[in-house]
C-alpha cells in the first residue's frame, strides 16, 4: 500500500466531517497514484513505457538539486525576513512551474468524468480526491525541494523551527494550488480552452529551458558578498505581497519581532489560504462545466498567417516546396510535444554566448571586449543543427501517410521546403534576438560580423539537412527522438559550425576580409541548397 494513503488514513474523520465520501475518495486518489508513476515528468519526457519509472525518480533529482542550491542561498542570509522571503519566493515559483508543467492534466482532466459521473458520486467527493492527488504530489516535490532548507532552519534555530517551516510549506501549497486554479479558471471562463493550451505549453518549456541552463544564469546573478547584510524594512505595500508573509512567525518567535505588520502577515498567511479552499469548493460546479470548453477545442483555431503566406512566396520555387513549407510550420506550430523539445535545444544558441562572453568577464568591472566574441554566435548553427534532427519526428507521425499519397516525385523539394521553414521560424529570430545583445553589449563593433553568421548560417543549413534529413519529415514517432544519435552526426555538425567559423577568423586577418568572406557565402548558398540535399529519403 502507497505510504502515502497510510498517512491519509489518519485524516478520514476530517474529511467525513464535511461531506465527502472517504471511500470512494481514496478508491480515486489510489487508482490516479498508480497511474501517475507510469507517467514520465514533462522535464524528462522519455515516452517510453520501460523508462517511466526512471524518469520519475529522476525528476525529484531535479527538485533535490535545486533545493540545495536554495538552502545555500538562504544559509548565507542573516536577516529572518528576507531569508524566508528568498526562499518561499523560489519556493512559489518552481513550485508552480512543476505544477503547471506536470500536473495541469490532473487540474484540467474531464476523461474521468465519464466513469466516475455515471456512478453515484458527488461533485464534492470529485473535487476533492483532485486536491488531495495533487497535494500529495506536492508534498513529495517538498521533501525534495523545501527538505535542505529546513536542514538549514534546524541547524539556524533549533528542532521547534522545523514545525513552523511545515506549516508555512503547507499554507504554501494550499496558497499556489489555488491560485493556479483560480488561473485557470478566469482564461476559461473569458477565452478558450486552446490559449489554456498554449500557456502551459509555454510554461513546460520555460521550465524545461530553466532546467538546462538557468542554473548557470542564476549563479552568476546573485552578489554573494551583498546578500549577506541586506536588512529587510517594511512598506504598506508588502501586505500584498504573498511572499513576504512567511517570514513574519520566525521574527516573532526567534528574533522577538513586535511590530503589528508581522502579526498581520502571520494571520495573513494562516487566513487567506483557507478562505480561497472555501471558495475553491464553492466554484467547483462552475470549474467542471468550463473544463468542457477543452473538450470543444481539440483542434487549433484556423487563422491567417500573413507574414508566413508572404515568407512562402518570397522563398519557395515551385508548389511543392511552398506546400512543404506550409505544411511544416503548420506541424511546427500545433505539435506541443514537438515544441517542448525543440524550444529548449533552440535557446542554448542565444545562451551559450551569452554565457561564454559573462564567463570570460571580471565580476564588478566592465566588460572588455577581445574582438573574438562574434564567433560564439556560431552556436546557433549548432543549437539550429538539433531542429533539423527532430524534424524527422512528430507526436503525430502517422499522417506523414500524406507524403505518399500526395505523389511527390522530387523528395528534395520537400526537404527544401522543411529547411526554409526552419530557416523562417527558427534561425532568423535566433539570429535576430542575438543581434539585439550583441549590438546591446558591443554597440557596432561586431555589427557586420553578425550579418556574416547569419549569412554562413543560410550556407550550413543545407549541409545539417544532409546529414540528419534521412527520411520523410515528421515520420517518426517522437518517443524515438529520446535514442542517442549517432556521435558522428553531432560532431559532423559541430565540425561544419566550426568550419564556417575559423573561416570568418581567417578571412578577418586580411583587408576587407569580412566582405570577401560574405561575397564568397552568398556564391556558395544557391549552389549547397540546390546539390547538397539528398534527392529521396534512405
Amino acid at each position: 500500500m502507497d505510504i502515502s494513503l497510510r498517512i491519509l488514513d489518519l485524516f478520514r474523520f476530517i474529511f467525513e466531517k464535511i461531506g465527502v465520501d472517504y471511500l470512494t475518495m481514496r478508491a480515486i486518489v489510489s487508482t490516479k497514484l498508480v497511474l501517475d508513476r507510469r507517467r514520465a515528468p514533462a522535464m524528462s519526457r522519455s515516452n517510453s513505457e520501460n523508462q517511466s519509472e526512471k524518469s520519475y525518480l529522476q525528476g525529484y533529482l531535479f527538485h533535490l538539486i535545486f533545493g540545495i542550491f536554495l538552502a545555500a542561498i538562504i544559509y548565507i542570509i542573516n536577516d529572518n525576513m528576507l531569508r524566508m522571503a528568498y526562499f518561499a519566493g523560489a519556493f512559489f515559483f518552481m513550485t508552480t512551474m512543476y505544477l503547471v508543467s506536470d500536473f495541469s492534466f490532473v487540474l484540467l482532466d474531464t476523461k474521468d468524468k465519464n466513469i466516475i459521473v455515471t456512478k453515484p458520486v458527488e461533485s464534492k467527493t470529485v473535487s476533492v480526491s483532485k486536491f488531495v492527488h495533487i497535494f500529495i504530489y506536492m508534498v513529495r516535490l517538498n521533501i525534495f525541494l523545501a527538505g535542505p532548507s529546513m536542514v538549514v532552519f534546524i541547524l539556524s534555530y533549533g528542532l521547534a523551527a522545523a514545525f513552523i517551516f511545515v506549516l508555512e510549506v503547507i499554507f504554501m501549497d494550499l496558497l499556489i494550488f489555488i491560485m493556479t486554479i483560480f488561473i485557470y479558471f478566469a482564461v476559461l471562463r473569458f477565452f478558450d480552452g486552446e490559449l489554456l493550451r498554449n500557456i502551459i505549453n509555454t510554461i513546460q518549456i520555460l521550465l524545461t529551458v530553466l532546467l538546462s541552463i538557468g542554473y548557470q544564469v542564476a549563479v552568476r546573478m546573485i552578489d554573494f558578498t551583498s546578500i549577506k547584510s541586506m536588512n529587510y524594512n517594511f512598506s504598506f505595500r508588502d501586505y500584498f505581497n504573498p511572499v513576504l508573509w512567511f517570514g513574519a512567525p520566525f521574527e516573532i518567535i526567534f528574533s522577538g519581532g513586535k511590530s503589528s505588520y508581522l502579526y498581520v502577515f502571520s494571520a495573513l498567511l494562516v487566513v487567506v489560504p483557507l478562505i480561497s479552499f472555501v471558495f475553491y469548493l464553492k466554484l467547483s460546479k462552475v470549474m467542471e462545466q468550463l473544463l468542457l470548453k477543452l473538450e470543444s477545442g481539440e483542434t487549433e483555431r484556423l487563422k491567417k498567417h500573413f507574414i508566413q503566406e508572404l515568407v512562402g512566396k518570397i522563398l519557395c520555387r515551385n508548389t511543392v516546396q511552398y506546400q512543404s513549407f506550409h505544411f511544416a510550420n503548420a506541424v511546427l506550430r500545433s505539435d506541443r510535444s514537438l515544441k517542448l523539445k525543440i524550444y529548449p535545444a533552440l535557446s542554448t544558441g542565444i545562451l551559450l554566448p551569452v554565457l561564454m562572453i559573462f564567463n570570460m568577464g571580471i565580476r564588478g568591472e566592465k566588460y572588455q571586449a577581445t574582438g573574438i566574441e562574434y564567433l560564439y554566435l556560431y552556436f546557433v548553427i549548432v543549437a539550429i543543427s538539433s531542429v533539423v534532427r527532430l524534424v524527422n519526428y512528430s507526436s503525430a507521425w502517422k499522417g506523414s501517410y500524406v507524403y505518399i499519397s500526395s505523389g511527390f516525385e522530387c523528395m528534395e523539394e520537400v526537404y527544401r521546403g522543411v529547411l526554409k521553414t526552419i530557416l523562417f521560424r527558427f534561425m532568423v529570430p535566433v539570429e535576430m534576438l542575438g543581434a539585439i545583445i550583441y549590438i546591446a553589449l558591443f554597440r557596432n563593433l561586431f555589427l557586420f560580423d553578425i550579418a556574416v553568421v547569419f549569412i554562413a548560417g543560410i550556407a550550413a543549413l543545407p549541409l545539417i539537412g544532409k546529414v540528419y534529413i534521412c527520411e520523410y519529415p515528421f515520420s517518426r514517432p517522437l518517443e524515438e527522438s529520446n535514442q542517442k544519435e549517432s556521435i558522428d552526426k553531432m560532431l559532423l555538425t559541430i565540425l561544419i559550425a566550426g568550419v564556417f567559423a575559423g573561416l570568418h577568423a581567417l578571412f578577418r586577418l586580411i583587408h576587407n576580409g569580412t566582405m570577401i568572406y560574405a561575397a564568397v557565402l552568398v556564391v556558395f548558398i544557391p549552389l549547397f541548397w540546390k546539390y547538397v540535399l539528398p534527392k529521396s529519403n534512405k
